[in-house]
């Protein structure tokens, strides 16, 4: 039962996001508190060392917060969608069942922060660094070209099969360039995604569907790919490609292109 309580709880966030997210960006919803730049400001300014900012369930929409410093906060369920985080430093910050659908997160700091069930659709981070990062989120169309993404924690949560297999989905995004290194994308969904370029070495895309994604002039040095989906994935010009593990249990083989 309290597990069952706990997941009603977390569904219950997500539908009160979800509301928000509808709501015209002036107005408020009950359970978040409505705040300015200067007051968000005024409270990371507050903080003693040692201390979490207290920033839960908060409405950034729209705000300029670029290169602000959020001191490891607590920004549980917070929206902040269409906000502007360049160069923001998010190290160590919770951003659970956070809105970011569109936000400008270029050059951002999110190292060791949690993302789990964040969207983040539309989402520009450009050279951002999600290192080491736990991250379950919707990226679709996100663009993340260049983003330091070294050994982080994308895969599959295999622990509330209750809300059924959650996963991140980066379905069309833009991953060129960007270094995979280390990182655990294991049940992940790259359809269309274009990593062109991209390191991943170690990497571990077991159980992925990469179907049409891009991987041309990638290095895939022990890049792991057992039972993932790659039809019509482009694999031209990769580096290690005779190191790839666990290519013969893919499906979809014939139909990728290798040269």
């Amino acid at each position: 039962m309290k597990h069952l309580s706990m997941h009603r709880g977390s569904l219950r966030n997500i539908l009160l996001s979800l509301v928000v997210l509808m709501l015209p960006a002036q107005r408020s919803v009950q359970g978040y508190e409505r705040m300015t730049r200067e007051q968000v400001l005024e409270v990371l300014a507050r903080v003693q060392e040692g201390q979490r900012p207290d920033l839960r369930n908060k409405d950034f929409r729209g705000l300029d917060l670029s290169s602000a410093d959020f001191k490891g906060a607590d920004l549980f369920g917070t929206h902040m969608g269409g906000g502007k985080f360049r160069e923001a430093n998010f190290e160590n910050c919770n951003l659970d069942l956070t809105i970011l659908r569109g936000a400008h997160l270029e050059g951002a700091n999110l190292r060791n922060a949690s993302l789990f069930g964040v969207v983040l659709v539309d989402g520009h981070l450009e050279g951002a660094d999600l290192s080491s990062a736990r991250l379950i989120a919707d990226l679709q169309r996100a663009n993340l070209e260049g983003a330091k993404l070294i050994r982080g924690r994308y895969g599959a949560d295999m622990t509330n099969q209750p809300m059924g297999k959650l996963r991140t989905s980066m379905v069309n995004a833009n991953l060129k360039k960007s270094d995979l290194t280390g990182s655990d994308l294991s049940g992940c969904d790259l359809k269309f995604s274009n990593l062109t370029g991209a390191n991943l070495t170690d990497a571990d895309l077991t159980d992925c569907d990469l179907r049409n994604a891009d991987f041309t002039d990638a290095n895939m040095t022990h890049t792991k790919l057992n039972k993932a989906m790659v039809a019509g994935a482009k694999f031209h010009g990769i580096q290690g490609k005779e190191t790839l593990i666990g290519l013969e249990s893919a499906s979809g083989v014939k139909e990728a292109l290798f040269e």
